[in-house]
């Protein structure tokens, strides 16, 4: 960027520098010009003396007068400038002198016509002029050639170099006067610029700190005055603009007054509203859920009831109405928690859990529960879960529960032939994180690309007119995008229409590293297993898996083709296929079979299981030859102590009718202080506990069961009418290790028994070999009793022999663990692990250890510390065991 200059600057340096330029080459000038005629009239003088002194010294000479000569040569000196005078012969001899010696001039060149000559050296001047003789009276020369001599003359410069310097001192003085002269006049005219500038620069800073109240005179009448003017008139201007500022911003302030009181009042008013409007969200809130909670307890005396006269031998138009009556409950149901949910969607009131979830567990069981519909249908469930997706994750497992049986079950509704896949998926995953992937593909009638843009709506539905084909309150899809989206993921759906639908959700969640592996999958690494099943899709599903427990394959495309030679065998059957005979297949081993209808199953050697069929029970069907058959008999518990505890007394009546099912005579409580008295008076293996109760509510009372009495560490499952924990922490934070939402039905229960209990040591009442076997103990008690193996394995020795080799196997380590936990008086570890030993005793034919394990947990259950000699029973019955092992060969008892 050019530099600027200021205003008093330009002035100095334009005025002040050609003067003083103007100056110096004048003064210069003058001086040089002086100096030249000084040093050229010098020059001349010295000639003319030269001259003058030739013509006198012309008669000297002649008239041989050396004595004036010498005497004029003296004289001479006398002349200003003047330092040395010499005269010679015509042979440049030296006649006469004055001054300072001098060497003989150089004569070349002169003659009559050029009489002298002049030479300017630096020191001095020296001027040689020939002398001539004088004229006679007739105008002749005297001497023959007239040339007598030479004078020579020799002028110092010292008085030009006095005048000179004198040149320069007058210069000097001029050029100073000159300068001095023009700062004086130039200093004057910034002085007077600087005052009205400085002037004008005050007035400015006046003006621009708001002071209006001043008049700017500058005099003179000049271009500043003019200026002045012009600000004058500037802040004239001003100060009216300011004025009308002034009067607008009046106005403008008492509109915004009007303003803020107008908002002020419906601030208030709107205050007020939201106010009501919080309060009857609230109310609305609190009315559905006590609604739902009192609709819903009714629903469960339904379904119950309902449940229980199913199993009952009834037929005919009974049956049939037991059986709508039975699904009107379960669709009412159905559209109370859509409702439910939906409302506290809209509220933002859900609460999500974060506890440990086995991925492929959930998505089984949901088809699980999903299977009977589309087994009505003949349509095949499917599920693919990728090799790289994590076993177990950290979730509200009941909200994925949920989502899962909304998109499944709106498939089944919406395909009327074909197949419904269920695909998990991992995208992305680092060390504690991955993003899953939920996919629900059918081959269904699909939708338009119009309908797919209200599929997401509130009551929307694909087809809304009233000849619609299918039923529904529009909300399923609503709730799982809320859902997905309270969670932070995504949802879409892909569609077209006559070719199924595809809905996704992906969510990002943490993976739980502290999970346990359910079963030893890879145990079965290596091993061959042929496969049939007519489903391709179903097929696929199953072959997935095996292979991925490392398992070879072999696929068959009929019963008939079947390698007998394979390690294992599976027949997964059709719907068809289940209501026609088996053939039969000859091979060693038994066979797996995967049925819609596993219970109606005819008597043989093969294991039978549900289809869709769940990992675990597979595993254990090919690993042990576990059935569903195995399953039911599990379900006699008739040692087990169970506390109910509801407020209901339909809900007693109809839980205890399960429990009484499953061989368990249960304790009942009709509240939260009854329970908590029966808890400190009587250890139980399970507690069932509703939630909401008088007096005393489940949460309270599970908080108390925890701090103190007997069963401290027995497991809690909460029962209640609401669909969903408002906060599942506060259930786990009260002891309570298991939710479930009324009405509860027979599978569920089942499943919460045989987690948490251990099955009853009885054999089957109704096998016709009990009895033998009863006598035959009785006859000979000895510490196995293979008879009673062979029973409890439905004939089959492998399994038999394998039920007792684990449990021999594991009694060395019981047994040191046991008389640990008896010396160190902890009473608690002793009974959980002699219930274990119970558990194992079950599936055995071990009727010593049996009855002591079992005299010992009920002296564990009324009294601690057990009695010594019941104990010592115990330890007694394991190493006649041991030694039992040692004395026997295992492959021979059971060729």
């Amino acid at each position: 960027m050019r530099r600027r200059y200021g205003f008093k600057r330009l002035i100095l340096i334009m005025g002040l520098l050609p003067v003083l330029l103007i100056s110096v080459g004048f003064s210069a000038y003058l001086t040089q010009q002086q100096l030249a005629d000084s040093r050229e009239l010098l020059t001349q003088r010295a000639k003319s003396a030269a001259q003058q002194l030739s013509v006198v010294s012309s008669h000297m000479m002649q008239d041989h007068h050396e004595d004036t000569l010498a005497y004029i040569l003296h004289t001479a000196l006398e002349e200003p400038g003047v330092r040395a005078v010499s005269i010679y012969n015509s042979d440049l001899e030296l006649i006469s002198h004055a001054g300072p010696g001098t060497p003989p001039p150089n004569v070349e060149g002169l003659s009559r016509f050029m009489p002298f000559k002049v030479m300017d050296q630096a020191d001095d001047l020296q001027i040689t002029w020939a002398i001539h003789a004088p004229l006679s009276a007739e105008g002749h020369q005297t001497d023959a050639d007239g040339h007598l001599g030479w004078v020579q003359m020799s002028y110092g410069w010292h008085q030009y170099e006095l005048m000179k310097y004198q040149s320069y001192l007058a210069a000097a003085i001029f050029l100073g006067l000159s300068v001095l002269v023009c700062i004086l006049f130039f200093s004057y005219i910034n002085h007077n610029i600087g005052r009205d500038l400085q002037i004008l620069r005050m007035a400015t800073h006046r003006l621009t700190s708001g002071q209006r109240d001043l008049h700017i005179h500058v005099p003179g009448g000049d271009e500043f005055s003019e200026l002045a003017e012009d600000l004058n008139e500037l802040n004239a201007a001003q100060v009216r603009e300011l004025k009308e500022l002034q009067l607008n911003l009046e106005q403008s302030n008492s509109d915004l007054r009007e303003t803020l009181e107008t908002l002020e009042i419906q601030n208030i008013e709107l205050d007020l509203a939201r106010r009501e409007a919080v309060t009857a969200s609230r109310v609305k809130s609190e009315f559905l859920a006590n609604t739902s909670h009192e609709i819903r307890t009714p629903l469960n005396s339904i379904l119950g009831f309902s449940n229980i006269l199913l199993k009952a031998d009834i037929r005919g138009r009974q049956r049939e109405a037991v059986e709508t009556i039975r699904n009107s409950a379960v669709n009412l149901l159905t559209i109370i928690n859509d409702i439910l949910d939906f409302s506290k969607l809209e509220a933002g009131k859900l609460v999500f859990d974060k506890a440990p979830v086995q991925l492929r567990e959930l998505a089984e069981d949901t088809l699980i529960m999903l299977a009977p519909g589309a087994a009505e249908k003949r349509l095949d469930l499917a599920l693919f879960v990728e090799k790289d997706t994590p076993e177990a994750i950290l979730s509200d497992s009941l909200r994925l529960r949920q989502m899962l049986t909304n998109l499944v079950s709106n498939a089944i509704k919406f395909t009327p032939t074909g197949t419904v896949r269920v695909d998990i998926s991992c995208s992305e995953r680092d060390d504690d994180y991955a993003t899953l992937t939920f996919k629900v593909t059918d081959s269904g009638i699909g939708m338009s690309a119009e309908q797919r843009k209200h599929i997401f709506r509130d009551f929307g539905q694909g087809d809304a007119s009233v000849t619609r084909q299918y039923g529904g309150t529009g909300l399923g899809l609503v709730i799982v995008q809320g859902l997905v989206k309270e969670m932070g993921g995504e949802i879409g759906v892909e569609s077209e229409l006559g070719h199924g639908s595809t809905f996704w959700f992906s969510l990002r969640l943490a993976i739980d590293h502290n999970a346990m592996q359910m079963r030893d999958f890879q145990s079965l690494q290596g091993s061959t297993v042929a496969l049939y099943d007519s489903s391709p899709l179903y097929g696929l599903a199953i072959c997935d898996l095996l292979e991925g427990w490392g398992m070879n394959v072999q696929l068959c495309q009929g019963i008939d083709d079947i390698n007998t030679q394979a390690d294992h065998c599976i027949l997964s059957l059709d719907a068809e296929e289940s209501c026609q005979p088996l053939p039969t297949i000859h091979r060693d081993g038994a066979c797996v079979v995967l049925s819609y209808h596993s219970e109606e199953h005819p008597q043989d050697n093969n294991v039978w299981l549900s289809k869709p069929v769940s990992h675990v029970r597979l595993f254990d069907a090919l690993n042990t030859g576990l059935s569903d058959d195995n399953q039911l008999n599990n379900r006699h518990f008739r040692n087990s102590q169970v506390l109910i505890v509801d407020d209901n007394p339909s809900n007693l009546l109809i839980l205890s009718t399960f429990l009484e099912d499953a061989g368990i005579s249960p304790v009942s409580a009709q509240n939260g202080v009854e329970a908590v008295s029966h808890c400190q008076e009587q250890c139980f293996d399970l507690i069932f506990i509703d939630i909401q109760m008088p007096q005393l509510d489940g949460i309270a009372a599970s908080r108390q069961i925890r701090q103190r009495g007997k069963n401290q560490h027995t497991p809690i499952v909460a029962l209640s009418a609401y669909l969903a924990p408002e906060n599942p922490s506060q259930l786990r934070d009260a002891g309570i290790d298991k939710y479930l939402s009324k009405p509860v039905n027979e599978q569920q229960l089942t499943n919460i028994l045989q987690h948490y209990l251990a099955p009853s040591c009885e054999l089957p009442p109704n096998d016709a070999h009990a009895p033998e076997a009863d006598a035959d103990a009785e006859e000979q008690p000895r510490p196995v009793d293979l008879k009673q193996c062979l029973l409890l394995s439905k004939q089959r020795p492998t399994l038999a022999k394998n039920m007792l080799s684990m449990l021999l196997d594991e009694l060395p380590g019981l047994r040191s663990q046991l008389t640990q936990a008896f010396d160190s008086k902890e009473w608690d570890t002793l009974t959980e692990l002699n219930h274990g030993l119970k558990g194992n005793c079950c599936y055995t034919g071990v009727p010593l250890l049996k009855q002591a394990v079992c005299e010992l947990e009920a002296d564990l259950s009324a009294q601690k510390p057990p009695q010594q000699p019941l104990f010592t029973a115990v330890i007694t019955r394991i190493d006649e065991l041991l030694a039992w092992r040692e004395e026997h060969e295992l492959d021979a008892l059971f060729d």
